[in-house]
């Protein structure tokens, strides 16, 4: 089972380093913390979501957004409408690309301590 308080530390110092970074990144970091391996396609979406789910109840954006895909730059498919603080994904890359930077920088001017 994933813990999400450790993912949460994981994502904190993600925040603190101003860097996205991949799913295989967020495995590895969880890996080094636990000893658990989780594959990065497919592990990560039900925790990051209930992550988002959680910070949303208490009005705090979501720091998934920080997770993205290898070689895209941007959050997987299933980041978009996963809680109340993401929105549906835009169809269009620009605005979507858009709503993302603005995700990321609430999350970079949010206190996480």
């Amino acid at each position: 089972m994933i813990d999400n308080e450790i993912i949460m530390e994981i994502l904190v110092e993600w925040v603190k380093a101003k860097t996205p970074k991949t799913y295989s990144d967020l495995s590895d970091a969880y890996m080094e913390k636990t000893g658990e391996w989780h594959e990065p396609h497919g592990s990560w979406d039900v925790p990051l979501g209930q992550l988002n789910n959680d910070l949303a109840d208490n009005s705090a954006p979501a720091i998934s957004a920080l997770v993205v895909l290898k070689g895209k730059n941007e959050p997987g498919g299933n980041f978009w409408g996963c809680a109340p603080n993401v929105p549906e994904r835009p169809k269009n890359e620009m605005d979507r690309l858009a709503k993302w930077k603005e995700i990321l920088d609430d999350i970079f001017a949010h206190n996480w301590d």
